[in-house]
Order: C-alpha cells, then sequence, then structure tokens
C-alpha cells in the first residue's frame, strides 16, 4: 500500500487518538529503554515512535527509522527536528541498511503486515540487534475488524476493499512462532484491543473511516459514492446510539540471545 501525503496525514491523525497514545505507551515500556540506548524502528511512518523514543534515550542514544514512503520519512523529520539523533532513511525491512548488532532495541508496528517475505524480515531485525537486544512487533488481526452497518452487504465490500492491501490480512495467528524461528527467545504475546461504541473525532475509527473514504476509491473497484455512502451509513449508527467498531491488534515481545 502506498502511503502518500495525503494518507500519510490521514494515517497520522490515526495515531494520535487516545487508543493509539496508549498502545504506544505500552510498545514502547515493553523495550525497557534507557538513556543513551541504540533504537531502530522499521516502518516508522510518521514518526511519533521515534520521537517517544527518541525523549527516552536522550542525545547520548540513538534512534533510526527506515520506512518506503518519502512522504511518511518527510512527516517524521520534521517532527523530530530538534532531536538530531534520530534519523530516517528509505529502506526495505528485509535489507536494512546497518550493520550486526548495531542496535539495543527495535520496534516495528503496523508494517510487517505489508511485508510479503516475513520471515526475512524478521532475520534482517535479528541480525541488527546485539546479543540481548529487545524486540516489540505489532500488527492487526484484519480478520476481526468489524463494523455496526445498516447495510451490511455494502459494509462487507467497502471493508474487503481496504483488505487488498495488505499482504499479510491475519499476521498475529502465526507471528510468534515466526519471531521464533527467526532465532528470538521468550517470544509473548499481547492484546491490545480497540472498541468504540461511539462516533467522534477522538475515537480511532473515525479517522480510519475517512482513511477508507481518501484511498480506496483511488485503489480499488470501489466508487467514491460508494463508500461516502457507506461512511454516512456509520456517521447515521452514532447519532442512533448504535454505532459499534471493533479491532483486534496484538504486541509480540522477544530477545535476542545473550
Amino acid at each position: 500500500m502506498d502511503f502518500d501525503e495525503r494518507a500519510s496525514r490521514r494515517a497520522e491523525a490515526i495515531y494520535r487518538t487516545r487508543d493509539m497514545v496508549e498502545a504506544r505507551r505500552r510498545t514502547i515500556e515493553a523495550l525497557r529503554l534507557t538513556p543513551g540506548a541504540r533504537v531502530l524502528d522499521v516502518g516508522s511512518g510518521p514518526g511519533l515512535f521515534a520521537d517517544e523514543m527518541a525523549q527516552v534515550v536522550g542525545p547520548a542514544g540513538m534512534v533510526r527509522g527506515v520506512d518506503l514512503s518519502e512522504a511518511m520519512l518527510e512527516i517524521a523529520r520534521a517532527r523530530c527536528a530538534d532531536k538530531p539523533w534520530a534519523e530516517f532513511q528509505i529502506a526495505d525491512a528485509v535489507s536494512l541498511p546497518f550493520g550486526d548488532g548495531d542496535f539495543d532495541a527495535c520496534v516495528s508496528v503496523q508494517t510487517l503486515e505489508f511485508v510479503a517475505d516475513v520471515d526475512a524480515a524478521l532475520r534482517e531485525i535479528h541480525r541488527t540487534l546485539k546479543p540481548g537486544g529487545r524486540l516489540a512487533v505489532s500488527d492487526a488481526d484484519w480478520g476481526s475488524t468489524t463494523w455496526h452497518c445498516k447495510d451490511a452487504a455494502r459494509c462487507e465490500r467497502v471493508l474487503a476493499g481496504w483488505l487488498e492491501g495488505f499482504a499479510h490480512l491475519r499476521l498475529p495467528l502465526t507471528l510468534k512462532s515466526r519471531i521464533e524461528a527467526a532465532g528470538f527467545v521468550d517470544a509473548a504475546a499481547h492484546a491490545i484491543p480497540v472498541l468504540d461504541t461511539a462516533y467522534g473525532p477522538e475515537r480511532f475509527s473515525f479517522h480510519f473511516i475517512r482513511m477508507f473514504q481518501g484511498v480506496l476509491p483511488e485503489r480499488t473497484g470501489l466508487t467514491q459514492e460508494e463508500v461516502d455512502a457507506w461512511a454516512e451509513d456509520l456517521r447515521e449508527q452514532g447519532e442512533a446510539g448504535a454505532y459499534f467498531f471493533a479491532h483486534n491488534r496484538y504486541l509480540f515481545t522477544a530477545e535476542k540471545p545473550r
């Protein structure tokens, strides 16, 4: 999925919602970062994770973010402009431009689900971590995503259009075993559910709807009219007090053997 300037800004709005702020807190906490640590962010997006990690590691540490979207990288660079120890560059998860053992920790959020060869990406991350380095990976089970819509058939078509953009729709179901196969130990999984029973700009799903409206007509066979009608259906559900959205994410943590 190509994140241009508009899609990147919509993604940034999603990442600023309450649920994503809490998910970010839990993920960074799992890395056990300390001042001076060296951290890799694979799929750094708009730089929210990188910015918060850079605050923790301080100028004695370093944060390196990689992404395939130049639009995302520009947002991240601007966000971290006051933290020169955080740098960003274009790179593929399966071919990271860093040396063996360069990092104390690595985070990858909502990225591996887009990567065709997840196992190669995990092996690359393993290579760049030092012995004892911490890993935190978070991806969604897109098969769990559901909205309550008046027009259920249209809702299914719209969701199916979104799912076309992913290499792995249900990656969390196999991610723990993949992490272990890449050479990590002490792998553990933690659920991070998102549940919205109200409609509004402070909610994750509110901005998710707008992401759908912005990208689906350009990238699928769905028309703008159909996607907008779907979005209006959900707004009406919110006004009627019948709004429901559920979505499951999972955080996986592990360590490179010492």
